[in-house]
């Protein structure tokens, strides 16, 4: 969020800059003043997505997949194959 924050982000309701925390439900309020914004961390190339989104998808996919595990090869069979 930002330092001008104006609403509590779990229940809403007003806060002032000096407040710690929530009034209303007592969440801190510290945590959301310190980080940056998301859309700060991560930025989309909208032009890549606009060239070919399935190729960029399949980059995401594949960062994704390389992250958790290794890759599994699929064993590509007919439908009416008994195997």
């Amino acid at each position: 969020m930002a330092e001008g924050l104006k609403f509590c982000p779990h229940c809403g309701a007003p806060v002032t800059p000096n407040d710690q925390q929530c009034p209303h439900c007592q969440t801190d309020l510290r945590p959301f003043r310190t980080q940056p914004a998301q859309a700060d961390q991560q930025k989309l190339n909208l032009s890549a997505l606009y060239a070919n989104p399935y190729r960029e998808g399949m980059k995401r996919l594949k960062a994704r997949e390389s992250n958790d595990q290794p890759p599994v090869k699929h064993r590509w069979h007919w439908p009416w194959s008994k195997e």
